[in-house]
């Protein structure tokens, strides 16, 4: 990760990472988790924040309690040059579809939209080292050392999930979609479910037992005030150096056995499969038009089409489209192109954004959203929040889901599910 620290020096850590960091995740910390090992960087609970709550009519802003005006996209924009440190949190999927002018699912007053924390200081892990970086004063060792001790990690019962509907609803719900498809409404939508369960257990133990079991490329442990959230992403929604962006869509999936043969086998089934190669195309291309709106003519490119890759419990279809921006162009315009991501939605959006806010059994919340940094510079990496735990009191729900086109079966859509809960239910 690029996020140019005004002062950084090492740091020994005082016992086995991530371990020694639990109760500093208790109190707040955010976490950005970059792998099987832990690497990535923990964020001190002590900076400013801005969060955008639903009022029942419109998104109001408030940056440590003080109103901010304009979009949410826009008051988060307008925060960036205020700190000199880089933003860490997240966006939900409705508000995303809001300042996309993007149909969506009722919300109560008062629901959270995004929130965001601005990094003093932080600790930077990589590769068993550890570094301070500061994007302010100088790092204080000292404070550090009084917050993190060594630690047992406790490894608690997975949560028991529940869907919220029967395989007979989402059956029905997926053959509803493959006639709207015939029907030449849509050509793709992503259906999703919640799964519920009743966790009365220590949110900080279940995210390193899922770190290590999933070993998400884009993990997190962020405390929004309302709610925990949990992240065991592996899909980029979009990256900025400059202007250079980048997506990494994922659409396509197979089980992930651990016998080499098997899996190769599957791999090649996966890439050949006309389903999934087609509903991959179908998202790729929403991404290209997607980056195309904010992109210098000519400059969007598929530098790397339908690769497949392993993860812990499954394999994927992963492509990366990237762009260059056209000059001037601004966080608010950028987020408002992209997000919510085509990989969730489907093609076209509107369309698709429509039929899920009357199918779906709840709004989404988090899941679907966004999660990541944005530096000052307005450069920045934010995950697609897909196998994301949200966590409020002893409530867990743990959203899935997956691409309906023409070819799905409903049987096969409805497994995919459960293969999907494995990261965090093991």
């Amino acid at each position: 990760m690029d996020l140019t620290p005004r002062h950084r020096q090492p740091f020994p850590l005082p016992g086995p990472w991530p371990d020694c960091a639990q109760a500093l995740l208790r109190r707040g910390a955010v976490w950005l988790h970059t792998g099987g090992t832990g690497d990535g960087l923990l964020g001190l609970p002590d900076g400013p924040i801005l969060a955008s709550r639903w009022s029942g009519d419109a998104w109001t802003s408030r940056l440590d309690g003080q109103a901010r005006s304009g979009s949410p996209w826009e008051a988060l924009e307008s925060v960036l040059p205020e700190h000199p440190g880089p933003w860490i949190g997240a966006v939900s999927f409705e508000l995303a579809c809001d300042e996309a002018a993007l149909p969506r699912q009722a919300l109560t007053p008062g629901t959270l939209g995004q929130h965001w924390r601005g990094l003093r200081q932080a600790l930077h892990v990589w590769d068993g080292e550890a570094e301070l970086w500061s994007w302010g004063a100088p790092p204080e060792p000292g404070l550090w050392q009084g917050l993190l001790r060594p630690e047992v990690s406790r490894v608690p019962p997975p949560p028991a999930l529940h869907p919220r509907w029967t395989e007979a609803h989402h059956r029905a719900a997926v053959e509803a979609i493959r006639e709207r498809i015939l029907e030449g409404g849509f050509y793709v939508a992503n259906l999703c479910v919640p799964f519920d369960a009743l966790f009365p257990g220590d949110p900080v133990a279940l995210a390193l037992a899922a770190f290590r079991r999933a070993r998400p490329p884009f993990g997190a442990l962020l405390d929004l005030g309302d709610l925990c959230l949990l992240c065991l992403s592996m899909e980029r929604l979009l990256s900025r150096r400059g202007d250079r962006i980048w997506s990494q869509p994922i659409k396509g999936s197979v089980p992930l056995t651990g016998d080499p043969e098997l899996d190769r086998r599957a791999a090649e089934t996966l890439a050949a499969d006309p389903k999934e190669r087609a509903e991959h195309t179908m998202i790729v291309d929403l991404v290209r038009n997607d980056l195309g709106r904010v992109a210098r003519t000519g400059t969007v490119v598929v530098s790397r089409p339908m690769a497949v890759e392993p993860y812990p419990t499954v394999q994927h279809l992963v492509s990366t489209v990237e762009a260059r921006t056209r000059p001037g162009l601004g966080l608010a315009d950028l987020l408002r192109a992209v997000l919510p991501g085509g990989s969730v939605t489907g093609a076209p959006k509107h369309a698709v954004c429509t039929h899920l806010a009357g199918t779906e059994a709840a709004s989404r919340g988090f899941y679907c959203g966004a999660l990541g940094w944005i530096a000052p510079s307005g450069d920045l990496d934010l995950t697609l929040p897909i196998r994301t735990a949200q966590i409020a009191g002893e409530a867990l729900t743990y959203w899935t889901g997956g691409g309906i086109t023409r070819r799905s079966d409903p049987a096969r859509e409805w497994a995919e599910l459960f293969l999907k809960t494995r990261a965090i239910s093991g």
